[in-house]
């Protein structure tokens, strides 16, 4: 009997030791929308202040309990980032992947951190503007690339046709040999 509970103290000791306290997680993303175009006479914009200093954030990945994509580091390093320096947005945004055993161990981004500044209504020029430069993009030339993604830049310019041939020179006949 003594060994009965001994044996049974041992396997709740045990199991009550192996219990891992629950981890908490959180992901940070940001996304765009759009806004129909009746919408304009309220529409916003802003002037955006870039920082002339590149800087650098390495995010170590979690430990190997929690699973976590590339995608999903690569956001959360961002955002640390974003909140380190106090930024709204990361201009020209590089990344670099650190992997061991196939599993990812690292990211870090780097970037230059900007600032939005001087909101405004947005302006019958600035409108304007905006309605030329979306026209021209929809008009620019479409290079189709083998994966069937279109990418708006200007084509090549095709070589000159080459030149037709030359007519060949008429015969010349003689009207005294006919008379």
């Amino acid at each position: 009997m003594k060994k009965i509970i001994l044996f049974s103290l041992i396997a709740i000791a045990a199991i009550i030791s192996s219990c891992k306290s629950p981890m908490v997680y959180s992901n940070r993303t940001a996304r765009t929308t759009t806004m129909p175009i009746d919408t304009w006479n309220s529409m916003t914009t802003a002037d955006l202040q870039v920082s002339p200093d590149k800087v650098r954030l390495t995010l170590d990945a979690p430990s190997e309990e929690i699973v976590m994509s590339d995608e999903q580091l690569k956001d959360n390093a961002i955002g640390e980032l974003l909140d380190k320096y106090n930024a709204d947005v990361l201009v020209n945004p590089l990344f670099k992947y650190d992997y061991k055993d196939g599993r990812l161990v690292s990211v870090t981004v780097s970037g230059y951190p900007a600032k939005h500044t001087n909101f405004r209504n947005i302006t019958f020029e600035e409108q304007t503007q905006y309605m030329i430069e979306k026209e021209k993009a929809a008009n620019a030339p479409q290079i189709v690339i083998n994966g069937g993604e279109i990418k708006n830049e200007v084509a090549a310019p095709q070589p000159a046709p080459a030149p037709a041939p030359a007519p060949a020179p008429a015969q010349q006949t003689n009207n005294k040999n006919k008379k």
